[in-house]
């Protein structure tokens, strides 16, 4: 069973628009703009394993890198970013851009888990 095209296309939706936000955050700190990078090329490498190397190995981690993706979100936007360069413990502010990735990477998982629970 090949995974749904669905999901190949949420996870390089969310790439999309880390890969959009990643100029803006380079202007701010090489590290934030290093971080944007590295996430935007997990996911577009999730979604082309999706398709070429659906393996259960493959879903966990995308489950566990989403969730660490959307939990590092929830922890900028209420308590500010952890220690890390210039704006370290500022809170950001909720975007457009940001936003669409969340509700990517969080309906990402839905599929992502039934997969992992239809995969012995």
């Amino acid at each position: 069973m090949k995974p749904h095209t669905t999901t190949r296309y949420l996870a390089a939706g969310a790439a999309t628009m880390h890969a959009l936000a990643m100029p803006e955050h380079f202007k701010e700190w090489w590290g934030y703009g290093t971080f944007f990078l590295i996430v935007a090329l997990a996911q577009v490498l999730l979604s082309d394993a999706l398709l070429y190397r659906p393996q259960r190995r493959l879903f966990l981690a995308g489950v566990v890198g989403n969730l660490a993706v959307i939990t590092l979100y929830a922890v900028t936007r209420t308590v500010g970013i952890p220690l890390f360069g210039p704006h370290a413990g500022e809170i950001e502010e909720v975007g457009l851009v940001d936003s669409v990735a969340l509700v990517a990477e969080l309906t990402l998982l839905a599929p992502l888990l039934s997969l992992l629970r239809d995969r012995p």
